[in-house]
């Protein structure tokens, strides 16, 4: 049986922590997902705005997410993972991308030794579009390389997660979609680090945008799959809604049966991890509850299968 579990955003900072933990205890979840990156959003990131909250000094921060810390304790929930700010480069936005990588996402990796993070989602950077695919790899590497000291001290890891790109109206594949390249990303990292700290976080709606088999898929990346982002679209849009929602098959939705197969054949021993809180925010408030208890027990039913 596997845990189940449901990221964060949509309930914090929004509501007062303990009654949004509450909350995901009473429907039923085990694990939580992180949303750090609620606190910098990715809209004003590539608007080039920032705000002072990962500009406070770490001690102040630890003691703020030391709150998040003693709710789950409270109420019984484990932090599977964390997902950190994004984008962490911009092009030509040199001083934010420096906070971004000097800063943030290095403040990041504390807060989740903190909580109890095994797991943190770092998006890679996007490059090959405007260069290539070899500038792409190396940048990644070279950077994602300087944060293995702080891994190591924080007994952190971090997971890739595959990811798309907009070419005018056009949806296609960016970083991380392809599996081989994936590999590559995660075993040239830990060789470099000489343990396991790097993974890899599996997008199934992300699959869904870019047309990849997730079944194929999730048996190439194997034992590296560490974390999961669940979710469905329609395939045009990245809409963040429940499984189910648009067909249960390939063909007008997602093959969640065959993903089910696939994870249990490649003996994956995370947490079925809910990221679909677009679905939170399309109900009335009223309906919240409801809402979370079932996107808990579609989890609850895979976990049987």
């Amino acid at each position: 049986m596997y845990k189940v579990g449901v990221q964060t955003k949509g309930l914090l900072p929004e509501k007062d922590i303990d009654e949004a933990f509450c909350m995901i205890h009473e429907a039923g979840f085990d694990c939580v997902d992180i949303n750090i990156d609620a606190f910098l959003k990715n809209s004003d990131l590539y608007a080039g705005k920032l705000n002072g909250f990962f500009s406070e000094d770490i001690n102040n921060l630890l003691q703020y997410f030391m709150q998040y810390r003693m709710a789950m304790e409270k109420y019984g929930i484990k932090a599977s993972q964390m997902h950190a700010p994004y984008p962490v480069r911009v092009e030509g936005r040199g001083k934010q991308n420096d906070y971004m990588q000097g800063e943030v996402i290095p403040k990041s990796l504390v807060i989740a030794e903190v909580l109890g993070v095994p797991w943190v989602v770092v998006h890679p950077f996007k490059m090959q579009y405007k260069y290539n695919k070899m500038t792409e790899f190396n940048t990644n590497i070279e950077y994602f390389k300087m944060l293995v000291p702080i891994l190591k001290q924080c007994n952190v890891g971090i997971c890739f997660e595959n990811l798309y790109e907009g070419l005018g109206e056009r949806l296609v594949e960016g970083v991380c979609a392809d599996p081989e390249e994936a590999v590559r990303y995660i075993d040239t990292l830990n060789e470099y680090a000489g343990q396991e700290l790097f993974g890899f976080c599996l997008d199934a709606g992300h699959l869904q945008l870019v047309k990849r088999d997730p079944v194929e898929f999730i048996h190439i990346i194997g034992s590296r799959l560490k974390a999961l982002h669940l979710h469905e679209n329609d395939a045009k849009g990245d809409l963040h809604q429940l499984p189910y929602s648009f067909g249960d098959d390939s063909l007008s939705g997602q093959d969640w049966n065959g993903i089910m197969k696939a994870l249990k054949e490649i003996s994956f021993k995370g947490t079925l991890s809910f990221e679909t809180y677009p679905t939170m925010n399309s109900f009335p408030m009223s309906m919240q509850e409801t809402v979370l208890k079932t996107i808990h027990d579609i989890g609850e039913y895979w976990s049987g299968l």
